[in-house]
This record gives structure tokens, C-alpha cells and sequence, in this order.
């Protein structure tokens, strides 16, 4: 099968869903399937292995308009025969190739990739204004958390969860003895205020005022890393080390003990999930994406708050054994989610975007 993915935004900028298309496409075509990339992201300088078209639009930067005529012209003149969509919070690209499935008559799978509840008024409005929930089309999101907003927003049209893929084995390396005896606690995100870094911060400097006996190691980059950086210069023990490679995280991982993630409003959590591959417990926000692949007290545990999760936090360093316990199940039970199965929904998704068209086509 000849399938374009729709992405407003895609390498060479470093972002979850930027990785996940590229990887997507990428094991697709090792399945056999023929798969392009079609973006408004400018290539400068980035030699991809995926075929990707750059097109021009009006706007700015990533986000540009695209005529739906003009997008459905260059899906025939490429031979494609389904359309994978991938939507964040604004993705004027994606949604007109979305649009455009109601009148080329391409299966096309929506995937959402955001979490819409904070801003599901204004969805629900741009939706309904566009009528998108008849459009033929197959919807997801990449965990239940987040699908349950797009449903809402698409007033009660189904709405499949197509989770992020991972291979676990790439990120299980043998633990490496700890320098001392003092627990590591690491979280890896970007320092933009949706994933919390400050609220974090101070959740473990709050720890330090009753149980001083961590360290703790927060990977990332973003607008906020000079300012976590200057509320912390008489603490050594936290640590930020801006933006590392995969290779690099991994080493981390296997020297820390415990994985934080703290935001209530994460749509699926690629971060947690190779942490937790790596065989780490993961402490995170129930109702967010991560609950899909951790089960409390089984792979890590899930807090309602901030104070929940200091609380935690706090009983992990004062029973390790919960945690030696935990990381020896993570250690030995792959996670439900990977690519294999990630691969097998996609293809699930295209049948059922074919077959709603088939019917459409006879109704």
C-alpha cells in the first residue's frame, strides 16, 4: 500500500510527533508498504531515509495553509492510496488532508496527537464548523486519555487509540552499578510550561526539606531551562543537563532508579515509555496518557496531585524494596506497547477507513 503521512511538522525539528511519523513511515516500509511524508516543515539541511515532499504554503514557519485542491492533486499525482493525518493543537496541513478524504475518496486515518482538554471549546467549534465529524475518515489518538477529548470535540463520533511505537529491546541495557548508595530519580522533557518542569522542581526541592538523601537528573531543552537553572544554584543534587541524544539518555536511565513524569495533560509519554522499557518504576499523572502502558503499583504508580506525587516520592526513598521489586517486573515483562502491535493497529485503521468508504460509497 502506497500511504502518504500528513505532518504540519517533521524533521528536521526534534519533537514527539516529528520522531514518531519519520519512525512510523520508516517501519512501514520495511513491512513492505511503499510510505512518503508530505510537510510544510523546511528540509535545511536533513538527509532523510523516509521520501519526503516539502511543499510551500501561506504562513509561517511549519504552519502553513494548504489548498485542499491542490494537496488532493499531488496525493494522485503520487499513487497514494491511504492517507494518514497526523493532528496536533493546529495543524492547518493535516486537517485539510483530512477534509479533502470526503471528496478524493482516500481511506485516511486521523491521528491526534495532543491533548484537546484544555482548549475542547474551541475545537468542538472549529469541528463542528468544518462538519468534521461526518467526514469519512478514521479518528485516533495515541492513548486513551487523549481520545477521550476528541470524541467529545467530535460530538460522540468513535474515536480508535493508535499509541506511539517503541522497541522496548533497544532501551533494556544491563543496569549500571551506581556510583553511591544515594537513589537517582530522572525525567526527560521539554522545558515548556505544558510539561511542568518548575511545578517538578519544586516538588523535589520540596522532598530535600524532609528527606535530603536523592539526587535527581532533568534532561531537556526548551524557553524555560536558564530560569529552572538559576532557582537552583545552591543544589547540586538536582541536576539539568539540556538536550542529549538517545544514546545518552539511555546510559542515564540505566544508572537512575526511578522515572517522573509529571504532567496531568500528557497525551501519550514516549519519555515514561522507554523509561520504562529500560526497566525504571514510573511515577506519573493519572488521567494522562502514561496510564495506558502503566498500571499503578505494578509498572510504577499514578498520582492525582503534586503533593501526591512529593508523597510518593517520599515512600519510595523510604522503602527501596518497592522499588527493586518493580523494576525487576520491568525488567522481565516487555510493555504492552511496541511496534509490532503499533504496526498491526495501523493497518487495523487503514481496513476500517477503506471499509467505511465502501459503505459510504453504497449507502
Amino acid at each position: 500500500m502506497r500511504i502518504a503521512h500528513v505532518t504540519d511538522v517533521y524533521l528536521p525539528r526534534l519533537g514527539g510527533v516529528e520522531l514518531q511519523v519519520h519512525d512510523l513511515a520508516l517501519r512501514q516500509s520495511h513491512l513492505g508498504h511503499s510510505t512518503m511524508v508530505l510537510t510544510t516543515t523546511a528540509p535545511a539541511m536533513f538527509q532523510d531515509d523516509v521520501p519526503t515532499l516539502r511543499i510551500t504554503g501561506v504562513g509561517a514557519g511549519p504552519y502553513r495553509r494548504f489548498g485542499g485542491e491542490a494537496l488532493g492533486s499531488t496525493l494522485r499525482a503520487h499513487g497514494i492510496e491511504a492517507v494518514h493525518a497526523h493532528v496536533s493543537a493546529f495543524s492547518p496541513l493535516a486537517w485539510t488532508a483530512a477534509r479533502s478524504a470526503a471528496t478524493t475518496g482516500l481511506p485516511t486515518v486521523v491521528s491526534v496527537h495532543s491533548m484537546w482538554h484544555d482548549i475542547l471549546p474551541l475545537v468542538r467549534r472549529f469541528a463542528r464548523t468544518l462538519d468534521a465529524a461526518s467526514w469519512p475518515v478514521q479518528w485516533a489518538a495515541v492513548s486513551s486519555a487523549a481520545a477521550g477529548a476528541v470524541r467529545e470535540a467530535l460530538d460522540g463520533t468513535p474515536v480508535a487509540v493508535l499509541p506511539n511505537g517503541i522497541d522496548p529491546a533497544a532501551w533494556l541495557l544491563p543496569p549500571t552499578p551506581p556510583a553511591s548508595a544515594i537513589p537517582t530519580f530522572i525525567s526527560v522533557m521539554r522545558m515548556v510550561r505544558r510539561k511542568r518542569p518548575r511545578a517538578l522542581l519544586r516538588t523535589l526541592l520540596a522532598l530535600r526539606e524532609t528527606n535530603p538523601n536523592f539526587r535527581a537528573i532533568l534532561v531537556g531543552d526548551g524557553p524555560l531551562l536558564p530560569r529552572l537553572r538559576r532557582a537552583t544554584p545552591v543544589c547540586p543534587e538536582i541536576t539539568f543537563t539540556g538536550a542529549l541524544n538517545r544514546t545518552s539518555i539511555r546510559s542515564l536511565l540505566a544508572s537512575a532508579d526511578v522515572y517522573i513524569a509529571p504532567a496531568p495533560r500528557e497525551s501519550f509519554g514516549i519519555a515514561a515509555l522507554e523509561a520504562r522499557s529500560a526497566g525504571l518504576p514510573v511515577v506519573a499523572r493519572a488521567g494522562s496518557g502514561v496510564a495506558d502502558f502503566i498500571q499503578h503499583g505494578v509498572e510504577g504508580w499514578l498520582v492525582h496531585s503534586d503533593v501526591e506525587l512529593q508523597n510518593t516520592l517520599s515512600s519510595l526513598l523510604d522503602d527501596p524494596s518497592r522499588v527493586a521489586a518493580v523494576s525487576a517486573h520491568n525488567r522481565a515483562v516487555a510493555p504492552c506497547v511496541r511496534w509490532d502491535t503499533v504496526l498491526d493497529a495501523a493497518d487495523e485503521l487503514y481496513a476500517r477507513a477503506a471499509a467505511f468508504l465502501g459503505r459510504r460509497a453504497h449507502a
